[in-house]
């Protein structure tokens, strides 16, 4: 007989899609957060999980607007990018500790939230260009934390040059990564995923929070869900060829299945051999956990040269579990750590 605990756990999932919800809410009675609305999502009844966020700390508040977290066109989206939406309309952004991000300034005309959420809902919005610095992105602290530690270890003189973040979903692996990329200040970054459908919050990221801030550095992919997107590697060399930018550099995004592919990591197909020809100043390997251990994967990385490499991963049990890292190597946060933020 299956042991019921079991058989729960296996069907824990982050989200579910069916119920995710968008909402706002402000805090009238709170001075510093006069006029402003966090903006965040739940799978939750939204009443619930505001409450745990502030009830405990016997605050009333006043919730604004909230909706289910699905496009008229049918797809679904998360608070973030309503965050980035609204930061495209002017509306600056707070940081509150651990929550930066989250808090948007609408001058106490709440209902304007209720409006911009209900245009992103329905698309009714013209094409926005981000070309000034009053868009810069902030790091919550967690990230912040994240980037300084993987700094500090990376300017160390150590042996392994490998660092983890064993990070929940969400955390916000992919600006985080851009924002070490940027401390840094590598020439040729590579980016592996082993999920390519996510191409797209990597490039919309770029494009949005980096590419306006560094004009030197593009992102360079032939992954099919960016084509006519992103640079390809042809366009990257006639830009290097023509290009007056001083120490020009590339992110290049590829799936793990187009890696394993290639005959340099034992597959079938002459493509990509000049990534293994090119010393990378970072490797960097998403959602390492899912498929990292398998043959073929370890020819592909074996067949790389990288002076440095972070591995992004939510669960990497594999990993700890065969103490491949040290607690030197590692950054962590879990569920518990940020519940232990919250507001």
């Amino acid at each position: 007989m299956m042991d019921k605990g079991v058989i729960n756990r296996t069907e824990i999932k982050p989200y579910e899609k069916i119920n995710l919800k968008i909402y706002g809410y402000s805090l009238p009675q709170v001075p510093s957060h006069k006029g402003l609305i966090k903006v965040g999502e739940t799978n939750r009844e939204v009443e619930k999980r505001i409450s745990e966020q502030v009830g405990t700390v016997g605050l009333d508040p006043k919730i604004h607007f909230q909706r289910i977290a699905k496009k008229s066109d049918g797809k679904w989206f998360h608070d973030r990018d309503l965050h980035r939406f609204f930061i495209l309309n002017n509306i600056p952004r707070h940081s509150f500790g651990n929550r930066a991000g989250e808090w948007f300034d609408f001058k106490g005309k709440y209902e304007d939230a209720e409006v911009l959420t209900d245009k992103f809902i329905n698309d009714e919005y013209d094409e926005i260009q981000i070309s000034s610095d009053e868009y810069d992105y902030i790091l919550r602290e967690e990230q912040q934390k994240a980037v300084q530690k993987t700094f500090e270890y990376y300017k160390s003189n150590t042996t392994s040059r490998e660092f983890l973040w064993n990070a929940k979903p969400r955390f916000g692996k992919t600006l985080t990564t851009y924002d070490f990329v940027r401390k840094i200040r590598g020439k040729n970054i590579l980016i592996v995923t082993n999920r390519p459908a996510i191409a797209n919050s990597w490039y919309e990221d770029f494009m949005k929070f980096i590419s306006w801030q560094e004009p030197n550095i593009k992102f360079v992919s032939e992954t099919d869900a960016l084509k006519n997107k992103a640079m390809t590697r042809k366009d990257y060399l006639n830009f290097l060829n023509s290009t007056e930018i001083k120490d020009p550099s590339q992110i290049f995004f590829v799936s793990l299945q187009d890696l394993k592919g290639a005959k340099f990591a034992g597959g079938p197909f002459e493509k990509l051999e000049w990534v293994s020809n090119l010393n990378w100043d970072l490797l960097v390997i998403d959602e390492a956990h899912e498929g990292i251990d398998t043959i073929k994967t370890d020819n592909a990385f074996k067949n790389i040269e990288s002076e440095f490499t972070l591995h992004l991963s939510g669960t990497p049990f594999k990993a700890l579990a065969n103490n491949k890292f040290f607690e030197e190597q590692i950054y962590s946060w879990s569920y518990m750590d940020e519940q232990e933020a919250i507001l």
